[in-house]
């Protein structure tokens, strides 16, 4: 947050996008470097559509696509210093997008997306289980039973917001860094960001 009211920067991420997590440091780099204010999303890209249904109902084009993106994604972790191994099924992803809007309202929110994610694409967490999260929020300095009053409570409602909120700026994938209403859709774009807010400053 910019601590000036509203953000200059909505950025939207999908916590099983391996280019979202190839973006995170880039963008927070940015931040250290202009003091410029971001403001993170959750966002639930249409896996589904996007690379063929699931794993075992891909076409061969399909396949060879998805195996394509995760080896440019290894070799852009490699640079990084990351790990990101191919995941094996299509997550759920509601669950951890309400935690990290539970994480985010509380400002703990790298606290809990830095070793869950870090974890995650190392295949070493399981982004469904309700367990797993709780550990994960109560490892980031979070109180496990407000986590579950949020979950019944505000978490379906926040989501929501969260959503409509990139429908209306347009978004339609993940990384998206909208500033000014204009979009900026990838991790390879947050160069063409930092122009931006260079020149805005």
């Amino acid at each position: 947050m910019s601590g000036q009211g509203t953000p200059v920067v909505d950025a939207f991420i999908d916590l099983r996008s391996p280019y979202s997590y190839l973006s995170l440091g880039p963008a927070r780099q940015l931040v250290e470097r202009t003091g410029v204010g971001f403001d993170w999303w959750p966002y639930i890209t249409d896996f589904r559509s996007a690379y063929g249904g699931e794993v075992e109902a891909r076409t061969s084009r399909d396949v060879a696509k998805v195996k394509y993106l995760y080896m440019d994604c290894r070799r852009l972790a490699k640079k990084q210093g990351l790990t990101i191994r191919a995941t094996t099924k299509l997550w759920e992803p509601t669950l951890g997008c309400q935690a990290m809007l539970f994480a985010k309202l509380h400002d703990r929110l790298w606290a809990f997306l830095d070793p869950t994610l870090a974890a995650f694409w190392r295949r070493e967490f399981d982004l469904e289980s309700h367990a797993e999260i709780e550990a994960a929020l109560q490892s980031a300095g979070l109180d496990v039973q407000a986590w579950r009053r949020y979950l019944a409570t505000d978490a379906e409602a926040d989501l929501a917001a969260a959503r409509a909120k990139a429908e209306a700026l347009g978004v339609f994938g993940a990384p998206t860094f909208v500033h000014r209403g204009e979009l900026f859709w990838g991790s390879d774009r947050v160069d063409l960001l930092a122009e931006a807010l260079t020149g805005a400053a």
